[in-house]
């Protein structure tokens, strides 16, 4: 383009100048990934069987101590623990080696860990129940393994964890994708699918939206320190 410009003098200067537009796709940048947050999926069907065998008669001694509460609004049903119960050993077993295994991958040191469970009960979600946004402080991995999800029931949640983020949050491009600017993001699980995830990850369910009941195991687990091993005392010189 040229510009024309007037001098003191009366004298025409014609200045010629170049456009130079910089286009989104020509800025190339490094990306670095960080302080990620992760949720950790596997389908484990060979359960199923065992763990519903326990946790049915669990639900049954729960509803006939406490006839009223499938009377209150939005029902959810709570057992006792069940990682004890011999039945479930080789489940128990699988949750503990896998939390040991998804915060290893994670790159705590687990080398000096064992896993421990602080809780892991069954939860039934009766039409309408589900489950606030909410965290499990004093545990390291917290997951869910689902035995019945009628069609409609509860989806988990999971939401991100950086209240910054949310504070200065704009409008997603697609809310149906997950992306680094999505605030949470659903899934729809089938019986047998595990799910792990560290316990400061704030997760919730929605609400069931089915007449038939929805239920999964609930589990939380820390850990110890293992047991030291004693030293040998010296051979003695003689």
């Amino acid at each position: 383009m040229a510009i024309v410009i007037e001098t003191p003098e009366d004298q025409i200067t014609e200045i010629t100048t170049t456009e130079s537009v910089v286009k989104p796709n020509d800025v190339q940048l490094q990306v670095e990934y960080l302080f990620a947050s992760s949720v950790w999926r596997t389908s484990a069907p060979q359960f199923l069987e065992d763990v519903q065998a326990v946790i049915k008669t669990q639900f049954s001694k729960r509803k006939k101590e406490h006839p009223e509460i499938l009377k209150t609004v939005y029902p959810t049903v709570m057992t006792d623990n069940i990682h004890t119960d011999p039945r479930c050993a080789e489940f128990a077993n699988y949750v503990q080696q896998a939390a040991w295994n998804v915060l290893n991958n994670q790159g705590y040191n687990m080398d000096v860990f064992d896993m421990i469970f602080y809780d892991c009960f069954g939860q039934e979600h009766h039409k309408y129940s589900g489950h606030d946004t909410h965290t499990h402080p004093g545990g390291q991995i917290t997951g869910f393994y689902f035995l019945e999800t009628p069609e409609n029931s509860c989806r988990v949640v999971f939401q991100d964890p950086r209240q910054g983020k949310n504070h200065g949050g704009i409008g997603e491009r697609n809310m149906s994708q997950a992306t680094l600017a999505s605030y949470e993001i659903n899934y729809q699980p089938q019986p047998g699918d595990f799910f792990f995830t560290n316990s400061w990850l704030p997760h919730s369910f929605t609400r069931n939206a089915n007449a038939k009941p929805m239920r999964f195991i609930h589990f939380t687990l820390g850990v110890q320190y293992k047991p030291q091993q004693p030293i040998a005392p010296a051979a003695n010189i003689v």
